[in-house]
């Protein structure tokens, strides 16, 4: 049994159309003009952002609001596919199940609840800091006395990779989210995943 670690934006919830939506229409017709979200594709959500011109500055409190309007759309978010099926596997083959998403907490319990998702998560750790999710990650170990070795990450962005890397907790990274695989791979995460399905082998050989 391991304890399996869930981000959620990208991971388990195909919010990419969302977010990429929301940040071209704060950026405003001007400077989003000549952009799609085709262009945007592959971009971590930081990197779309500052790809539609947002300083650096705007960037929390832009992200803050983007959550809490994401309240109202929240149940009309899908799982990618495949994704409820293998979180179902895992919670019957008896893993501990969590996720430390940067989204709200309200937001999360929400989209779970809406897809009968909810029984099968320990604990969401959300509102986690845009640019680092290592302290959410040490504070969760700590909360549910795991020691890295016996838990795995699994997330979408260049950033969810190296902040398990940074405290030595084994990670999968996802091709279906944010970032570009060639991305990802480079980074050398303790395994990929192209499909849902690949999650379960990665698990059992970690």
């Amino acid at each position: 049994m391991a304890a399996i670690i869930f981000d959620f934006d990208g991971t388990i919830a195909d919010s990419f159309d969302y977010v990429a939506g929301f940040l071209m229409d704060e950026a405003g017709p001007k400077a989003a003009g000549s952009i799609s979200k085709q262009d945007l594709r592959g971009l971590s959500m930081v990197a779309m952002a500052r790809h539609l011109g947002h300083s650096w500055w705007r960037l929390p409190g832009l992200f803050f609001k983007g959550r809490r309007r994401m309240g109202g759309v929240i149940t009309q978010l899908q799982p990618f596919g495949g994704m409820a099926e293998v979180i179902m596997k895992l919670h019957a083959e008896g893993h501990e199940l969590f996720i430390v998403s940067s989204n709200r907490v309200k937001n999360v319990r929400a989209f779970l609840r809406h897809h009968d998702l909810q029984t099968y998560f320990l604990e969401i750790y959300g509102g986690v800091g845009l640019f680092g999710k290592a302290p959410a990650l040490r504070r969760l170990l700590r909360d549910q006395h795991l020691e890295a070795k016996d838990a795995v990450y699994i997330g979408d962005e260049l950033r969810d990779v190296q902040a398990a890397q940074s405290i030595k907790l084994p990670v999968i990274a996802v091709t279906w989210g944010f970032a570009r695989p060639s991305s990802l791979a480079g980074l050398k995460p303790t395994a990929l995943a192209d499909r849902p399905d690949d999650i379960i082998g990665a698990v059992e050989e970690l």
